[in-house]
């Protein structure tokens, strides 16, 4: 952040409106804007958004919800907390995500939605998973996360789901601190989730700022601020040349590691997927480590992948059950990806792995 977010801040402070207005609105419509959607709104977080999306396409309790087992906790935590049960499906090797081939086994009567998680900005295949849904007639709420600058067949991710929600959170490309955004196409959903987030108010298409005290369903306090908008303004001018370093810095890792026999790429189309952090899998999670201590003692930061669903203590299940998720977990690595790195840094850190296999 700089000299951009500072002046959008002391505009904030000098207009004395500091909870959501002009600028949450100039927000909300730079980003559907860049998306392509015609509807989007601001909350506090991707964890929210995804609540707030699950709440607004009816999710209850008694209800199921499948998730790949291989992503971020606030994914399936996002469904427990409407009282609905997460169903863990097994990721696909090449995309990451859910394995369609897997779906007809676990979907029943109880099965209302099924959550895509972009990781790393990857998507699902779309075309089959949508006809999937709207033949056991199924919502499907996407988990962009990390998929800001990726697309599927032309359109922006999130865009082919009935609700997606985005993450503004500090490593991602782009950041309000904290902060989430919801992006829907349908009219009735959108103004479902601004009415969830506010306490239960209702609100029309336009979102005109309300102090009613009628509230028609039971809703919360998500509310976005000034502040947050703010800094997501002066985010969004930077977000097109930081998508451009996104994907330069993850070919460039690929050029530099693709002679090494112990490291394996996933298959990424670049002109598609904007990747949030340049990701590698090692041959062993032994190796893994190795690998990151060496590189921590030259002041290199790495971070390994998430660790599979299935593996933590509120969700317990056999590894046998998820054989591709948990290798995958286990093996993978995230590579320092900021996009103010110089390329000094990224030689830095290019030569460093080589030496280390060099002395293995």
């Amino acid at each position: 952040m700089g000299k951009d977010e500072k002046k959008q801040l002391m505009q904030v402070i000098d207009s004395g409106f500091y909870t959501e207005s002009k600028k949450c609105r100039q927000f909300e419509k730079e980003f559907a804007d860049f998306v392509g959607c015609k509807y989007a709104t601001a909350v506090t977080s991707g964890t929210t958004a995804l609540y707030i999306g699950l709440k607004a396409l009816g999710i209850k309790s008694g209800d199921e919800v499948i998730v790949p087992d291989f992503t971020f906790v606030a994914s399936i935590n996002a469904i427990e907390m409407t009282g609905a049960k997460p169903v863990i499906i097994d990721i696909d090797p090449n995309t990451l995500n859910l394995n369609l081939k897997h779906l007809s086994h676990l979907v029943n009567k109880k099965t209302k939605a099924i959550m895509p998680v972009d990781l790393n900005g990857r998507s699902v295949n779309f075309k089959e998973l949508s006809e999937f849904s709207k033949k056991h007639n199924i919502r499907i709420i996407e988990d962009t996360a990390h998929a800001i600058g990726s697309y599927y067949n032309g359109k922006h991710s999130g865009n082919m789901s009935d609700v997606a929600a985005f993450s503004f959170s500090i490593p991602k490309i782009i950041t309000t601190g904290q902060g989430g955004m919801l992006i829907t196409n349908n009219k009735k959903i959108y103004e479902k989730c601004l009415a969830i987030k506010d306490f239960g108010r209702k609100f029309g298409s336009k979102k005109k700022i309300s102090t009613s005290f009628k509230h028609d369903t039971i809703g919360y306090n998500f509310k976005f601020t000034e502040f947050q908008a703010a800094v997501g303004l002066a985010q969004m001018k930077k977000l097109k040349q930081r998508i451009l370093k996104k994907k330069k810095l993850y070919k460039f890792y690929e050029e530099c590691l693709h002679g090494i026999n112990q490291i394996e790429f996933i298959d990424t189309d670049l002109k598609n997927s904007t990747i949030w952090s340049a990701d590698i899998l090692l041959n062993s999670q032994k190796q893994k480590e190795k690998l990151m201590a060496y590189l921590s003692k030259r002041n290199i930061e790495t971070r390994m992948f998430f660790p599979s669903i299935h593996g933590l203590l509120p969700y317990k299940k056999s590894d046998a059950k998820f054989p591709v998720s948990a290798n995958i977990s286990k093996r993978g690595l995230w590579l320092p990806s900021s996009p103010t790195l110089s390329q000094n840094e990224l030689d830095f850190v290019s030569k460093n792995i080589v030496n280390f296999f060099k002395n293995q």
